[in-house]
């Protein structure tokens, strides 16, 4: 007989009465359980002094080398300890909601933000008895800123329009500068028709720009014909461009989300106590740093990813869509709103131990979230170009608690160290490892410990993230 309990039901993971805290309710036969996702509203205010921190800044990044990965490493011992009282587990059913305890205590005792907490239903699947299947098998579950460029070579490129097209048609001009900068151009200068005295104002900005559409990074400038004649004209030419402008965009948020479950098989400590525990850092490390971005941070860690995204398409789909449920009108979400949402940064295993630093693919995000992802992942690899790590682009299709922000219109990117997927002969050479073994051998199994972390790869991956944070708010 099913029956409705409190947030605090005390259950064991087979249903018998134990003396747990636990954040999700139980049905005794259709075992479905309350889950929480945490939204985390970063404020930065107050000022805490979290450990020693590192003062030496080498190339002008200091949030970046602030963050300590040993203080990553102390919070998946403690995720650890939390699935070892929980059946080797930090699943919606076991150890989620010590798990999610721990976030909320850390940040409430260390952190600068407001706490606010997101209840859902989520259905638990469970195989009580092997599967039969005469060919063997596994069983599936459920089926423009400013800059100082100096010596610069000069690239002359025809993109189909005519002198005539580029002075009178400010969306041809949007489209080609935004083209332009994905093709590594460090500025943009557009030579006006020869019927036009002076350079254009044209606005290089989508006409109906709403938060989330791009902006150019990178300095656009307008010269008039004769100009650009002269500049054609020059063979190997180089420019010097100087530029002294900004990009402000208001009360825009930045969403920094990683799910904090594991699945029933393991305590997912690398899938996903790795993104979970470094986003954490992220938050005390801005807090130590009397950090003060110019939009709002929110901090997300989400429950349910193993069973389908549950608690980031429950996020988008109430904020989004205006979804309600039982708990909607007495829950807050901190006066986020989607319209706010900016950016959606995932972190979703950063320290698998055959690693391979993977940086997500923007181009395939949907076209009304593309642009924003690319930007997104150009950030990225200019982190892995400035420190001369290797790095690969990789897929954005499925999989991780990005999808319901590009399915909704918000760009969204991120790193990764990579799952059960094989390292080849020639990744290996390029990336250190063992070739024709999976990068992570452990992934959703019972030895996803803290022995299954590569050191060397959280950190790199952890600073990565950090490095992603900072930079959006300046513009």
């Amino acid at each position: 007989m099913a029956h409705e309990s409190s947030p605090f039901l005390p259950q064991s993971p087979r249903g018998r009465p134990r003396t747990v805290r636990s954040w999700w309710h139980s049905r005794s036969r259709d075992v479905v359980s309350l889950l929480t996702l945490l939204l985390l509203v970063g404020t930065g205010l107050g000022i805490w002094v979290y450990g020693t921190l590192p003062t030496s800044d080498p190339d002008g990044h200091p949030h970046e080398y602030a963050l300590s990965t040993t203080r990553i490493r102390n919070h998946l011992s403690k995720f650890l300890e939390i699935a070892e009282a929980h059946n080797n587990s930090r699943s919606v059913t076991n150890g989620h909601a010590a798990s999610a305890q721990y976030v909320i205590d850390q940040l409430q005792q260390h952190g600068s933000c407001d706490v606010h907490v997101q209840h859902f239903m989520s259905p638990v699947w469970t195989v009580n008895k092997a599967p039969v299947l005469r060919a063997s098998g596994p069983v599936m579950r459920y089926g423009g800123q400013g800059a100082d460029i100096k010596n610069a070579k000069v690239a002359v490129v025809d993109d189909g329009c005519t002198a005539s097209t580029i002075g009178d048609v400010e969306g041809r001009i949007v489209l080609s500068a935004f083209l332009l900068e994905q093709l590594g151009a460090s500025a943009v200068v557009f030579i006006r028709s020869s019927r036009y005295p002076t350079p254009s104002r044209a606005r290089v900005r989508i006409s109906d720009w709403k938060e989330g559409d791009p902006l150019m990074t990178v300095p656009v400038l307008s010269v008039t014909h004769s100009v650009g004649q002269v500049l054609e004209s020059l063979k190997g030419v180089r420019l010097d461009v100087f530029t002294d402008t900004r990009i402000d965009t208001p009360d825009s948020t930045v969403l920094v989300g990683s799910h904090l479950d594991s699945v029933a098989a393991g305590p997912g400590i690398n899938d996903n106590g790795s993104g979970s525990a470094s986003t954490l850092e992220i938050q005390l490390t801005l807090t130590a740093l009397n950090y003060r971005p110019h939009n709002r941070l929110v901090f997300a860690w989400w429950g349910a990813e193993e069973d389908g995204l549950l608690g980031s398409r429950h996020f988008a789909r109430v904020l989004a869509q205006g979804w309600k449920n039982r708990w909607t009108d007495s829950e807050t979400v901190g006066g986020v709103t989607w319209s706010q949402i900016a950016l959606d940064l995932n972190f979703d295993m950063l320290g698998s131990p055959n690693y391979i630093a993977l940086v997500h693919n923007g181009t395939d995000a949907p076209s009304n979230a593309r642009m924003g992802s690319q930007r997104i992942q150009r950030v990225f690899e200019d982190y892995f170009v400035r420190h001369q790590y290797p790095f690969q682009v990789t897929d954005m299709l499925a999989g991780s608690d990005f999808l319901p922000f590009v399915d909704n219109g918000i760009p969204a990117g991120g790193v990764l160290t990579g799952a059960g997927e094989l390292k080849t002969i020639q990744e290996r050479r390029e990336h250190g490892g063992m070739a024709n073994a999976p990068l992570d051998t452990c992934y959703h199994r019972d030895c996803d410990g803290v022995l299954n972390i590569n050191v060397r790869g959280l950190d790199q991956m952890s600073k990565a993230a950090m490095y992603a944070v900072i930079p959006w708010h300046a513009f």
